[in-house]
């Protein structure tokens, strides 16, 4: 073995070491045990709806929301986002109104179907919730929530940039 792969089987045997710190690692295995959840916990109350549903659904405000404001919220690319919606429309969780701030775009509301799936799936997280503080301790949970905010908002700034720059 020469020693260039020899330095860096030594290299990636120390990031090996790191697993536990390994933000990439983490942050999947968190969302998977998150999916496996929301499918045990919240599909009995919402049927043939998807997993990619809840990042669209989840961003429509009670008073209603553009679709360009919940693509910006969620991080649904537009192919999917138009498609998402759709489905949504047809299975009776939203309607499209016309933007009374804006005649030229559309708004989307939830129905009182939507709103009652999207109120019972925050009263699961709720309890989810509830058993992390019980977990961790709450000063550790609310840390834990403000340095991921303060993560996700340091990546929304670079992909502003990012924007700017193209």
């Amino acid at each position: 073995m020469s020693d260039e792969s020899s330095n860096i089987d030594e290299q990636l045997r120390a990031y090996k070491n790191l697993d536990e710190k390994n933000w990439q690692r983490i942050i999947y295995q968190l969302r998977r045990h998150m999916d496996i959840w929301a499918q045990k916990t919240v599909k009995p109350s919402w049927g043939q709806m998807k997993l990619s549903y809840w990042p669209v659904i989840c961003n429509i405000d009670v008073e209603g929301t553009t679709a360009s404001e919940i693509g910006r919220k969620s991080m649904v690319i537009k192919q999917t986002m138009s498609r998402t919606l759709k489905e949504l429309e047809e299975k009776g969780m939203i309607i499209s109104k016309v933007n009374e701030k804006d005649k030229r775009s559309e708004c989307l509301e939830l129905t009182p179907t939507g709103k009652r799936l999207v109120l019972d799936a925050n009263i699961e997280l709720s309890k989810t919730m509830t058993k992390y503080k019980e977990l961790v301790g709450e000063k550790d949970l609310d840390t834990t929530v403000n340095v991921l905010n303060k993560i996700i908002a340091y990546h929304e700034s670079l992909n502003l940039e990012d924007d700017h720059d193209s």
